[in-house]
């Protein structure tokens, strides 16, 4: 009797000391590698997430008179390169040169059809953007933010992430990223 006791606590000595090192460890896993555009960035576990005041879930994004979309990309180090796409379609792309010797600033401007324009929104909706906290943060002091801005509808969504990127903002920062800036760019 004395050996099966023994044993038993061994074994239930093991399985929770392997419990208690799986919970000290966990919460330093969780990063992922994820694509934006032509950037790789390390996605961190959210430590602070701010569900915001306003329930946006059920807002269907769609082209209207108020309608905008701001999308910031970049970092305190080197800057925030900002994409702003108007109502009628217009848009703006401020971003800081890189390629060359000095660094500066440089101005885009463009427009998209309005079948273009569907296509933003559709990629929002289908995203589920207007479902997401409005705060996201790695645990980590420095790196990359996204803030990302929709207004529809007399509905404002902010969604601010810190080293931290929600599935649905990596979708849509991959999306204007590659279909509004990339092709914009090249035909400058």
């Amino acid at each position: 009797m004395n050996a099966r006791f023994l044993r038993a606590a061994f074994i239930l000595f093991v399985v929770l000391g392997g419990l208690l090192v799986y919970g000290i460890l966990r919460p330093f896993d969780g990063d992922e590698q994820v694509s934006i555009g032509d950037h790789t960035l390390t996605s961190h576990r959210a430590k602070v997430i701010d569900r915001g005041e306003a329930d946006t879930q059920d807002v269907v994004v769609q082209p209207s008179p108020e309608f905008l979309i701001e999308y910031a990309f970049g970092d305190g180090l080197q800057g925030f390169n900002i994409l702003r796409i108007n109502a009628d379609g217009t848009g703006e792309y401020n971003y800081w040169d890189q390629a060359s010797e000095s660094t500066r600033q440089k101005k885009l401007t463009f427009e998209l059809s309005p079948a273009e324009l569907e296509e933003v929104c559709g990629k929002l909706n289908e995203s589920g953007f207007m479902a997401l906290a409005s705060e996201y943060r790695g645990d980590v002091p420095d790196g990359t933010q996204i803030a990302i801005t929709v207004v529809t509808e007399n509905v404002e969504k902010e969604v601010y992430c810190d080293n931290h990127f929600p599935v649905a903002v990596v979708a849509v920062a991959d999306y204007l990223e590659k279909e509004v800036i990339q092709p914009n760019r090249t035909s400058s």
